[in-house]
């Protein structure tokens, strides 16, 4: 009688068992779970645990979805790059030559507007308006930048004529204008490099390379192990609204863009950038960095 109550118990128990299984939350889909108790996903992950199937990683309370994409691409650090005058906290620069006309006191309204390179000579002659700029330029606080336009003839007269025009000013950005290397009228790659390298003898100091994408190309595939060239910086000319197919070379990255002038804008007002006091037909640069970057950036070192 006793054996056979133990049985009648044994048989009870196990039936019970059984039985608390049939409803087993675990075997149920994700949203029937969800839908039948606000138990059931810590049900689930309890069950996972117990049973022979898979175990879920222990949960550390760190969320392991991927991040969302941003899907504007302005507002990127890489678009930003490409386009760096779009954003308010970059430098932007003027370049001028005689030519184009400059309303200083309307200028000063742009806070982003913090540097003037000008013509300071082509070929052999001196540009007209370069002294009574520069006087007026730095009175104002501006960083002023002196570019030599170099043509095909004697490198060393051009050379002289043009730190004469600089004379030792180190505040002075000094840059080298490359236009078309071939096509007889302009200074060719070795008067170019000949130049460089007669600045940096006298002066201790290497001058700004200005390029176009065209001959910034051609230095990369001909010059590229020269050592000046290697630790200069480059101006980049490149009138259109990105420059996703920048030549990385010499030049990793460009120190200033051109982006903006006549080429690439016939209406004033409506160019990329419109810097106040100036006309469509001004160069416009852009500093991929803050304006208190481009003032630490300023030399030719």
């Amino acid at each position: 009688m006793k054996t056979s109550n133990l049985l009648k118990t044994l048989l009870l128990v196990m039936t019970l068992s059984t039985v608390s299984c049939v409803q087993d939350p675990c075997a149920l889909k994700d949203d029937q779970s969800v839908k039948a108790n606000g138990n059931s996903l810590q049900t689930k992950n309890d069950c996972d645990a117990d049973d022979g199937g898979s175990v879920d990683e222990p949960d550390d309370g760190s969320d392991t979805t991927p991040p969302p994409v941003d899907t504007n691409p302005e507002d990127t650090i890489e678009e930003s790059f490409y386009s760096p005058w779009k954003s308010d906290w970059t430098a932007i620069v003027i370049d001028a030559y005689q030519g184009n006309s400059i309303d200083w006191n309307k200028m000063a309204q742009d806070e982003r507007m913090v540097g003037v390179i000008h013509r300071s000579s082509i070929g052999l002659r001196v540009d007209t308006k370069y002294k009574e700029r520069r006087a007026i330029a730095k009175e104002r606080g501006y960083l002023w930048g002196a570019y030599h336009l170099g043509y095909k003839g004697d490198v060393q007269e051009q050379v002289d004529l043009f730190l004469d025009l600089v004379d030792g000013d180190e505040e002075t950005l000094m840059i080298l204008d490359l236009e078309d290397t071939t096509n007889g009228l302009f200074m060719t790659i070795d008067e170019a490099v000949t130049f460089m390298e007669m600045v940096y003898e006298r002066t201790g100091r290497i001058p700004v390379v200005y390029a176009n994408h065209s001959t910034t190309k051609k230095l990369n595939q001909k010059v590229s192990n020269n050592p000046i060239l290697q630790q200069s910086k480059l101006w980049y000319a490149r009138f259109k609204s990105n420059v996703y197919d920048y030549p990385a070379g010499i030049w990793p990255n460009y120190f200033l863009w051109q982006f903006s002038s006549e080429i690439n804008c016939s209406k004033t007002g409506s160019c990329l950038y419109n810097v106040p006091g100036t006309r469509y037909d001004m160069d416009v640069n852009v500093y991929y960095g803050t304006v208190d970057d481009l003032r630490a950036n300023w030399n030719n070192y």
